[in-house]
């Protein structure tokens, strides 16, 4: 009798985070893309609830990212909210 092995697939609510992480790729596109346009007061509401969910990604990210296998999700949640905090500096900072 031979020993099986098991092959860990990435369950549900794996795959829910890894499209939350697409998402945010898409609203810091949809971001970049309407910075320029964006009033003040839109684009600092814009920007408040982009960073709390970022903040709330990169959160349950460490949460989920506990086994060894796992550490793939970090990077581009840190590199989202990375790019996140020069798209602010940009707005805030940058634009006339």
């Amino acid at each position: 009798m031979q020993p099986t092995t098991r092959i860990r697939k990435p369950d549900s609510l794996q795959k829910l985070f890894l499209w939350l992480i697409i998402f945010d790729y898409l609203l810091l596109t949809m971001f970049l893309v309407k910075l320029h346009t964006l009033p003040l007061n839109t684009g600092s509401a814009i920007s408040l609830l982009l960073v709390v969910y970022n903040t709330l990604l990169a959160f349950l990210c460490f949460r989920r990212a506990r086994r060894q296998t796992d550490y793939y999700i970090v990077y581009p949640v840190i590199s989202a909210t990375l790019l996140a905090f020069i798209c602010f500096l940009y707005f805030f900072f940058l634009l006339p």
